[in-house]
């Protein structure tokens, strides 16, 4: 044998013999059970009473009652709170915020050039934090975040680098021309695509499927129509996007406020709706059939007083109490024809309370508007990780993600006890609060 044969035996043996001793020195999965007081049933939505999870590494193993703990488990006594699932936000902008007064233009020009994409991240980091901290353990994050830094979030979050939610990220919005700035007769430095992925024909829409997939994208946003712009995507265009997604195994958002471009974004096949301001019956109905869930953005009166609270003439409660109703009734209309709802908060503006509270702030809205507790914390937990495609979420049961939030109180006769999280745990991790908060 040669001894260049010699050596490259040697190294065919190591690498095989490597992954073995790799895996034998790797530590065990750390083991939690936690006695839970009262746990929230998301698929059934309702509470169940007394339960334990035990958790093996970052899943749920089991969920049943009076589970023995395994030699050397760490046990958390939550017996006296009640426990839920880690709540979703759906349709979030991490690395977005819009002052008052700001165009999109204004802030495409302050993120991409006067701070940039480092200071952008570090800002995103902080929200991400806000989130996890007011329980919410998942976001999906929804474009207008550059080029892709997003995923470079979600990525510094997955490695351990910053503390915050899972992140379901989609990379630049798929849109048509000029994307969701304001006419700009002309863009010299080029901010509508640092923002956009603009799309100009049905192969290309399908070349930017893959390509934000090749770059790691978890769902495609998609705008069938880009107000302020007049600018929207074809019939062809939207059915490639949705084709090509399909093909790749991931869902579509569509961002559609009109009528006519919400129906032909369901006809198309998208996942979800975002906002749906303007939608008829007929078109619920459409949705209801398809099995396209629709996420209301809307404010919530809280959200509203705390919105207008720096205007120089406050409006009063009741004039803001009638502006919020459009979008309560729509909200209400679709819950009656059967569509599925899924918690977005699509919060980018300053709000002082924090994203994660806004979040919070939103669930109170669809309470308002006419859903029960319960209800509204299914769209926080079960609707939405459907909607995500990902079973492990929104789930407290065998194989989900070991995400979870513990309140005091019964959330479902009233939201209130999720103002002040007793403890958050996140792929079976402690991220706030204390193991001892609720012991009974």
């Amino acid at each position: 044998m040669s001894r260049l044969t010699l050596a490259a035996a040697a190294s065919a043996l190591l690498a095989a013999c490597l992954p073995t001793a790799a895996a034998a020195q790797r530590s065990p999965q750390p083991v939690t059970v936690v006695r839970v007081g009262n746990l929230f049933d998301s698929e059934a939505g309702r509470m169940v009473g007394a339960r334990d999870i035990l958790i093996r590494g970052d899943r749920v193993a089991e969920v049943g009652q009076a589970l023995a703990a395994p030699d050397g488990a760490t046990v958390i006594d939550l017996s006296g709170c009640s426990v839920l699932p880690g709540l979703i936000d759906a349709h979030t902008h991490l690395l977005l915020e819009q002052r008052d007064g700001e165009g999109l233009s204004d802030v495409a020009a302050r993120d991409q050039a006067a701070q940039g994409d480092v200071y952008r991240v570090l800002s995103g980091a902080r929200r991400g934090r806000q989130y996890l901290e007011a329980g919410f353990t998942t976001v999906r994050d929804l474009g207008n975040s550059g080029g892709y830094l997003d995923l470079m979030l979600e990525r510094g979050i997955n490695d351990g680098l910053v503390p915050g939610p899972r992140i379901y990220g989609s990379g630049p919005g798929l849109a048509p021309a000029g994307g969701q700035m304001e006419p700009m007769p002309v863009d010299p430095h080029h901010l509508v695509g640092a923002e956009y992925r603009i799309v100009v024909s049905p192969d290309d829409a399908r070349a930017a499927v893959r390509d934000a997939v090749a770059r790691g994208a978890d769902v495609i946003k998609m705008y069938p129509e880009a107000t302020p712009q007049r600018t929207r995507m074809s019939v062809a265009e939207m059915a490639a996007v949705v084709s090509e997604a399909r093909r790749h195994g991931i869902p579509v958002a569509a961002h559609a406020t009109s009528d006519a471009a919400i129906r032909e974004a369901v006809e198309a096949g998208v996942t979800s709706i975002e906002h749906g301001y303007q939608i008829s019956d007929g078109t619920l109905r459409l949705m209801a059939e398809k099995g396209v869930w629709l996420v209301p953005t809307d404010p919530s009166l809280e959200m509203a007083l705390e919105f207008s609270s720096t205007w120089p003439q406050q409006p009063p409660r009741e004039e803001l109490e009638r502006h919020l109703q459009a979008g309560r009734d729509r909200l209400m209309r679709a819950h009656r024809l059967g569509v599925r709802i899924a918690l977005g908060s699509d919060l980018y503006f300053p709000y002082g309370p924090g994203r994660g509270a806004g979040a919070r702030a939103t669930l109170d809205g669809y309470v308002e508007a006419g859903l029960t507790p319960a209800q509204a914390l299914q769209a926080a937990t079960w609707e939405a990780g459907r909607m995500l495609g990902d079973d492990a979420l929104g789930a407290l049961r065998a194989n989900a993600w070991a995400d979870l939030l513990a309140v005091e109180g019964d959330p479902t006769q009233g939201l209130a006890p999720l103002r002040s999280p007793r403890l958050v745990m996140k792929g079976g991790r402690i991220e706030a609060g204390e193991a001892s908060a609720c012991a009974g």
